[in-house]
């Protein structure tokens, strides 16, 4: 299933990514959700959440496949972000 554009850990992502890329706005891809994520969001019942710092050139999963660099550190930024807004965002809604 499709995690909703308004679960909080989904917004929890989402401003996190946004302050580590200095106030940019986050786009939605909706994809990713297939395979072994998908059945954990089943028997869990908690969302899936993928975080996406790469781009279409990097090759994903091919021979030449390649990370930018800034983009990893803006990466590890915005999941440094998460792991304190998270449970902040998980508490709040369930308030």
């Amino acid at each position: 299933g499709l995690t909703p554009l308004d679960h909080p850990a989904l917004k929890a992502v989402a401003g996190a990514m946004s302050r580590a890329f200095d106030g940019a706005e986050v786009r939605y891809t909706r994809e990713g959700g297939s395979g072994p994520a998908a059945d954990l969001q089943d028997v869990l019942e908690a969302p899936v959440l993928f975080l996406g710092i790469s781009v279409p050139s990097d090759g994903w999963h091919a021979p030449n496949e390649k990370v930018e660099l800034d983009l990893l550190m803006k990466g590890v930024e915005t999941t440094a972000h998460l792991w304190g807004d998270l449970p902040v965002a998980l508490r709040a809604a369930e308030r």
